[in-house]
């Protein structure tokens, strides 16, 4: 699925999100949106995929079917708690599905818990295989959302263009330091100190900001 696609799935689902808070609880109009929603959500592809390697197919196919079920039927009943000013639903919606529902599922299969966390090297993110991509979706929209707007003044000593809000973002997409340092006409060790410094000041308030997308 190419990025218009994406862009477009993302449309869609704001515009479903929206028009399903309007209205009441269990009213017909909330109902018929929720229902594209879950819809669209299942058959856009993008539901991400927890820890698929860990288990075996059957096991997995098992555990995650379930979390599936209990993430969407929570999103049905828990709609208002969505915040689009955070993210896209689908960020809101795969973060649910990593750090809660899977988690949940895992631990109703087996009795305990066998789960992942965002940790800095999320954050540094050399390379992210791809069921990590929902890690990486949602670092992203957190390094780009800016909050508090401490990213972007945060820059290397007289090269304001040279932020941690730009770095981060480049290094989430997996440019090297070799091809950030000649874009910026700068030696790779003093771009790259300055942005593991930034991303150690940083790295608490980051997870901070992913966190706020669970519920």
């Amino acid at each position: 699925m190419n990025q218009t696609s994406f862009d477009e799935i993302d449309v869609l689902l704001q515009q479903l999100a929206s028009t399903a808070q309007q209205y009441p609880h269990m009213s017909q109009p909330r109902q018929l949106a929720l229902t594209k929603l879950v819809n669209t959500v299942v058959q856009s592809g993008r539901l991400c995929h927890p820890q698929r390697r860990q288990f075996s197919v059957n096991i997995y196919e098992e555990i995650y079917n379930e979390a599936v079920q209990e993430l969407l039927l929570y999103v049905c009943q828990n709609l208002d708690k969505y915040n689009s000013e955070r993210g896209s639903v689908m960020v809101w919606v795969n973060f649910l599905l990593q750090q809660r529902f899977f988690k949940d599922a895992v631990q109703k299969f087996f009795g305990q818990e066998n789960v992942t966390h965002i940790t800095d090297a999320h954050l540094d993110n050399l390379a992210i295989p791809e069921e990590a991509q929902d890690i990486t979706e949602i670092l992203m929209e957190c390094i780009k959302l800016d909050p508090e707007d401490i990213f972007k003044k945060e820059h290397l000593k007289e090269y304001p263009q040279v932020n941690f809000q730009v770095l981060a973002q480049k290094r989430i997409l997996g440019r090297s330091w070799k091809e950030i340092a000649a874009e910026y006409n700068i030696k790779i060790p003093t771009v790259s100190c300055f942005y593991y410094r930034s991303l150690n000041k940083f790295a608490n308030k980051i997870k901070t900001y992913c966190q706020d997308f669970a519920i």
